[in-house]
């Protein structure tokens, strides 16, 4: 629960930022005391806003830029010895260390310094910024002289020395940072000695200081305190410093808009200590087997939550408040990296981040209009005050999933915290920018009606400007969808009239907005089976002698013009890729692997979100390497500084993707369903993990070992949840989940997940009659399960007839040619109810979905009824060498999906097919009656009634009985 530097480690440009300090109001670098003679305080409102110049501008450009500027710092400490000013610049210093305790919320500075050449003095410093309390700093300072006696002067003052303009101007991850230049303004009326009031530009600022040290002469000074008293060898000298600190834009500060302070540094450290240790009961972590991940995790965990916004007009920067990177932009990473921690951690913060969006709609319609949009509105891809302040608009302004991305972060909030109020109150925001998707897209009628959207930029702005952003698609779809819903949730509650009167929102804009999604262009390519990123991506070609791993030279940006990125195939962060790690679109499970191994291969991963999507990826597909190495990657990436700009502050959505790498990636938790749901497993280079997480006012911590998960309340009402599909109640006792066996479910198609069977019937009475063969109901039903060719040797030897082999095929091609010119009709609409919920579910648990079908039209057919898409791997009828009862289909298929006999189940409908799925050495469920289907291990009448949970239940009966049966009747009858 602490991090330790000590040396040159404790005092860089990088421990300012690790060792920073924040509560949402204000945050302090983390600097020592007697050297922070440079602004290194961050208040939400400090900052200005300056013009854009461009040499060619066109209409709808970004005008000006907001800029965060350092505040002068609170922190600052001289001192004179026997009247003589020690100047620590260039003292020795003989030790020093830095420690940030997470335990109690303090950072302890301790630092040794050689005065001359016979005198050393000791300085500690115990800081805090109070996480539940306003903008403030709270500091201890003891000083002690070693082995000498003297007079000391202590100066408690405000360091606004230093600009930090150029050095790395170059660097757009730093970009603008403007040089500090404040002001010391005369008292205002009504002011006391204690307070300093600052300006620069438009940022008015006010710090009030109370100090006390009863061993010594306090006297308020200008612009700080002085504190005198005389010292014997290795006594020590304890200071009390609380600054409070307000900030106002265009106007002074009324003193009144200072916080409240508690008096004296040991009641705020005791407020603190409590404060945290309500922090860490709802976001309490641990890894056991990587201790290193392990405190990465807390201390990544921490830094977000002091960074998180307390204020309705503020969210939280890329850097949050511990550093000057991205001027303090707000980015589309608060909504997609840091609202889902905070909304299972600290729901009222994730509220906040909300509430500032709808507060800049005004501000986001504007933008839109600038754009060319004549309804609508679209969200600044960097902000701090709501206005666009990207100056270059295809990495920037183009990036519109940033409306998707605030929608689908308003779906959550609603969905953990159930506050219909909020949901009521962003429906004016969710409808507006849903609006947009109108605007850039459009019904294409040479694919089909499919809904196209053109001309955007997705979170991979190595790819700029493109058609069908996969991303983008995903995201728009998902945000149309839920605008519908909330429309139809808002006519129930009686409240949608005034929102659409006032938007003139009508049904018909409604309507298109459900067509469009359900339209939604999300294609599949038929040779490499994966997504394209956007239309172009695949076509264009590699990028000669990329390195996509181990560069520590920068970001390509920072190398090559943007255009030389944009005509290759090469991508910053993987846009499919981040929209599986959110769960935005449904593909089965060899399609999620072909995509993570495509993209892992042109991804540079410049982006310090990009580990984290690959990494939850991963961990979900069991590839525990890689997830490991990605995980690393953003759970160290300020801590071992693997960007090299850990200086300009901490990476706030990687340091939060730690955390979703864990809960989401091995976890396996899934927010898209009506209840929470995981599917958590454990690498093996670890013995144990745990996670809590915040569901509707309970809390729950997950311990996830090597054989399954233990589930238990921390507080709240009991809570509904799904581990691997299988619906559980967690109350007062603890709950454990074995972790499944069965990995994937292999189904047949006729009688399963639609009905040929007339149609197949209709076909062969049509060849009998025509042959003059003896057919007729009773016949076909001995023909269920039997394919073609075994089928019609059935008719032929009922009726007596031998044909040579060029008739049989003949015939064969006959029978198909009519059954085929059946299945032109074919729709979505003959697929059986419950078989898209079903393999919802399926994909939900993280099993894969095969077809053994002995119908060689069965991939016609499944791609006639709209679910070509779902199955990982089909087996082909054609390819195998006997059909059923034999197993080899069944066989053929878990091969296919690279899985052991024995981690499948099958289902079926016909005694042939239960026969070869038990020959295969697997679990069958029979779709019918236990009289019709009596070796079947499971019956279940109806596929629409079937569930994952009795899927997996059938691991009980096999364990138990060799996996001779699964029916509890049967069970009875068989030796175990």
């Amino acid at each position: 629960m602490r991090l330790v530097r000590r040396g040159a480690a404790s005092r860089d440009a990088e421990a300012a930022a690790l060792f920073a300090l924040a509560n949402g109001w204000v945050g302090v670098g983390g600097v020592f005391d007697e050297l922070a003679d440079a602004p290194c305080a961050y208040l939400p409102d400090a900052y200005v806003r300056r013009p854009i110049t461009y040499h060619e501008s066109f209409p709808g450009y970004a005008e000006a830029t907001d800029t965060r500027i350092a505040c002068p710092s609170p922190v600052l400490m001289r001192l004179a010895i026997d009247g003589t000013a020690v100047d620590f610049t260039t003292a020795k210093l003989v030790e020093s260390e830095s420690v940030l305790d997470l335990a109690t919320g303090q950072l302890q500075l301790r630092s040794q310094w050689a005065i001359g050449s016979d005198r050393s003095i000791e300085i500690a410093v115990a800081r805090i910024v109070p996480i539940a309390g306003g903008a403030c700093v709270a500091s201890q300072i003891r000083i002690r002289p070693i082995g000498f006696s003297a007079r000391f002067e202590i100066g408690l003052y405000y360091g606004c020395e230093g600009g930090r303009e150029g050095g790395d101007a170059d660097d757009p991850r730093i970009s603008g940072r403007l040089s500090p230049a404040w002001t010391i303004l005369p008292p205002a009326t009504g002011d006391t000695t204690s307070v300093t009031r600052f300006a620069q530009d438009v940022v008015q600022l006010a710090y009030l200081q109370q100090v006390a040290c009863p061993a010594a002469d306090v006297a308020a000074v200008p612009a700080g305190h002085l504190v005198r008293g005389d010292l014997v060898a290795d006594d020590v000298l304890t200071i009390d410093r609380v600054v409070a600190m307000a900030c106002a834009r265009g106007r002074p500060v009324d003193l009144a808009e200072l916080p409240t302070v508690t008096s004296g540094f040991d009641a705020v450290a005791a407020n603190q200590q409590a404060a945290v240790v309500r922090l860490w009961e709802a976001a309490a972590v641990s890894i056991d087997g990587d201790g290193t991940l392990d405190a990465a995790l807390r201390f990544n965990l921490f830094q977000l939550h002091q960074s998180a916004s307390r204020d309705p007009g503020h969210s939280i920067g890329a850097k949050g408040l511990s550093g000057e990177g991205y001027e303090g932009h707000y980015f589309w990473d608060a909504e997609a990296f840091m609202l889902p921690v905070l909304v299972l951690q600290a729901p009222d913060r994730a509220r906040l981040l909300l509430a500032y969006r709808i507060g800049k709609l005004d501000h986001a319609r504007a933008h839109a209009r600038a754009l060319g949009h004549v309804r609508g509105a679209l969200y600044p891809w960097r902000t701090i005050g709501g206005d666009e302040c990207s100056s270059h608009y295809p990495t920037g302004s183009a990036q519109y999933h940033i409306n998707g991305d605030i929608a689908h972060a308003l779906a959550l909030y609603v969905a953990a915290t159930g506050d219909e109020t909020f949901r009521a109150e962003a429906a004016e925001m969710l409808f507006e920018t849903a609006r947009i998707w109108m605007e850039v897209g459009a019904f294409d009628p040479r694919r089909g009606g499919a809904f196209c959207i053109y001309g955007v930029t997705g979170p991979d702005e190595y790819s700029a400007l493109v058609d069908n952003d996969f991303y983008t698609n995903a995201i728009a779809r998902r945000h149309l969808a839920y605008a519908v819903e909330t429309a139809e949730w808002l006519r129930k509650q009686d409240r949608f009239g005034v929102i659409a009167g006032a938007i003139g929102l009508g049904d018909d804009e409604i309507a298109g907005w459900r067509r469009a999604a359900d339209a939604m262009w999300l294609p599949t390519d038929p040779v490499l089976g994966i997504n394209p990123q956007d239309d172009a991506f695949l076509g264009r070609p590699e990028m000669p002698g990329l390195a996509t791993s181990g560069d520590r030279h920068g970001p390509l940006l920072m190398r090559y013009h943007p255009m030389v990125l944009f005509r290759h195939q090469v991508a910053k962060q993987g846009n499919v890729v981040q929209a599986m790690a959110m769960d935005l679109t449904a593909m089965p499970v060899s399609r999620q692997q072909c995509n993570f191994d495509y993209y892992r291969r042109v991804t540079t991963h410049d982006s310090t979100l990009s580990s984290v999507s690959f990494a939850i990826v991963a961990a979900r597909l069991g590839d525990d390497a890689a997830a490991l190495d990605f995980m690393q990657e953003c759970a160290l990436v300020d801590l071992e500084n693997r960007h090299g700009n850990t200086a300009h502050g901490l990476h706030m959505a990687a340091l939060a993707g730690s955390w979703l790498v864990l809960a989401q990636g091995w976890g396996g938790l899934r927010l898209d369903a009506a209840v929470p749901s995981f599917c958590p497993r454990l690498p093996d280079a670890w013995t144990m993990y745990r996670f809590r997480v915040q569901w509707r006012g309970s809390v729950v911590e997950l311990a996830v070992d090597r054989k399954g998960c233990t589930y238990r309340l921390l507080s709240g009402p009991p809570l509904e949840l799904a581990d691997h599909g299988r619906r559980l109640r967690v109350d007062e006792q603890p709950v454990h989940m074995l972790r499944p066996l069965r990995k994937g479910v292999i189904f047949d198609l006729d009688g399963v997940l639609t009905d040929t069977a007339e149609d197949h019937y209709l076909a062969w009475q049509a060849l009998a009659d025509a042959h003059g063969l003896s057919f007729d109901r009773e016949a076909n039903h001995a023909l269920k399960g039997v394919d073609r060719a075994g089928s019609l040797r059935l008719i032929l030897k009922r009726s007596g007839r031998a044909v040579e082999p060029s008739k049989f095929e003949a015939m064969l091609a006959e029978k198909n040619a009519s059954y085929v010119a059946r299945l032109r009709g074919y729709s979505p609409a003959d697929l059986f109810d419950g078989v898209d919920r079903l393999f919802a579910d399926l994909r939900a648990a993280g099993m894969k979905i095969g077809m053994a079908s002995a119908s060689r039209n069965a991939r016609d057919v499944v791609a006639r009824l709209g679910i070509a898409d779902a199955f990982d791997f089909i087996a082909d009828a054609g390819a195998v060498t006997n059909p059923k009862p034999a197993p080899d289909i069944f066989l053929a298929c878990a091969a296919g999906m690279g899985l052991s006999p024995d981690e499948c189940v099958g289902v079926e409908d016909a005694r042939a097919g239960i026969t070869a799925i038990h020959a295969a050495g697997m679990v069958a469920i029979g779709i019918g009656s236990e009289e019709a289907l009596p070796d079947a291990d499971l019956n279940i009448p109806a596929i629409g009634q079937l569930t994952v949970e009795q899927i997996l239940s059938t691991e009980q009966g096999a364990a138990s009985c060799a996996g001779l049966s699964n029916r509890p009747g049967k069970v009875e009858e068989t030796s175990c």
